[in-house]
């Protein structure tokens, strides 16, 4: 079956899923809601006032910006990495005017298809002067978009859903040690089932490029890089812990590059979830108490879930790992203890 073929199947059963939780449980969003003021009560309590950083990319719409107002309110410093700076002060204007809280969020600039511009966002970062960050949330991403190369020649959807947030959380990986109980969430999708494996061969070039075969590639990788990453820091001792977020099928933006599919999907958004009830997932990752063992898991609706079985495997792991050293020259070396 086709590649394609097969993440269309898993997202059509994505919104049947969603069907079927909708006339279980009508009011999905009241739920989100109060499980959300739960968390960060609780998150708030835990840490006494204690100052926070947060980091999340593609913060400025969708499911981002749900996730920053949560940690914005549970007290987190946070800061917004995306490519057009002004609809990030957008997003905190707005913010601001839902919560009510001033002076807790900025907007650094952030292009996940240059491995310049992650690097560069890295340095803005410790130029703010905190000396750890507590959350990193790998939100942004791209989907179902016309073939193109990120500024170092590899394939668009892979460059940016893995390679740019790959050279991004090893290089604030430091910070992350800093702080008392560093936590990295990294938004995957249901798409990592259809693949079965990761065709390396076919990233650089139009050769054998699917819209949704490769988004399927960057969503495997996501899953992969968990595993790989989960094993290094369980080795190097650190206090640093990364999984996984499945947010469903959403009604965001990831389909705004290709104009029939969005049309496609306003039928389609009547049972998809909305940002604040995909985002719980990824705000019960970065705020809830109890997670501070709880490492290289993927989770959907706050619960562990089984993967892949070519995410589980790991000489699949190790292999996207040299391979993602081999396309942008970063490991893992800074973090030794």
């Amino acid at each position: 079956m086709p590649l394609a073929l097969t993440a269309t199947i898993v997202g059509v059963m994505e919104c049947v899923l969603n069907v079927w939780q909708l006339l279980k449980q009508r009011d999905l969003t009241a739920r989100a809601l109060e499980r959300r003021q739960i968390w960060i009560e609780q998150n708030k309590a835990t840490h006494l006032g204690r100052s926070r950083v947060a980091i999340v990319t593609g913060g400025n719409t969708g499911l981002g910006l749900e996730t920053a107002k949560a940690l914005v309110e549970a007290g987190y410093y946070t800061v917004i990495g995306c490519r057009t700076v002004s609809k990030g002060r957008e997003a905190i204007a707005k913010i601001e005017e839902q919560t009510g809280i001033k002076g807790q969020m900025t907007v650094l600039p952030l292009d996940l298809s240059s491995q310049v511009s992650v690097k560069a966002f890295t340095h803005d970062f410790e130029a703010l002067g905190y000396s750890s960050l507590d959350v990193l949330v790998n939100n942004a991403g791209m989907m179902d978009i016309p073939f193109g190369l990120t500024k170092e020649g590899y394939e668009m959807q892979f460059g940016v859903n893995h390679l740019g947030h790959y050279t991004l959380t090893l290089g604030l990986l430091p910070l992350l040690n800093n702080a008392t109980q560093g936590r990295i969430i990294v938004l995957s999708s249901g798409a990592m089932y259809s693949s079965t494996d990761i065709r390396y061969d076919l990233l650089q070039g139009p050769k054998g490029y699917s819209r949704l075969g490769h988004y399927s590639y960057s969503k495997l990788a996501n899953l992969l890089f968990v595993k790989a990453l989960d094993r290094r820091l369980r080795e190097f001792k650190t206090n640093v812990t990364v999984n996984a977020a499945h947010p469903g099928a959403c009604s965001t933006e990831l389909f705004r590059h290709n104009p029939m599919m969005n049309l496609l999907m306003i039928p389609a958004r009547i049972v998809c979830r909305s940002p604040l009830v995909g985002a719980m997932t990824s705000i019960y990752l970065a705020l809830a108490p109890g997670l501070e063992k709880v490492s290289g898991e993927y989770f959907f609706d706050q619960i562990p879930r089984t993967v892949n079985p070519i995410a589980a495997d790991e000489k699949a792991q190790e292999l996207l790992w040299a391979k993602s050293v081999e396309y942008t020259g970063v490991d893992l070396q800074a973090v030794k203890n």
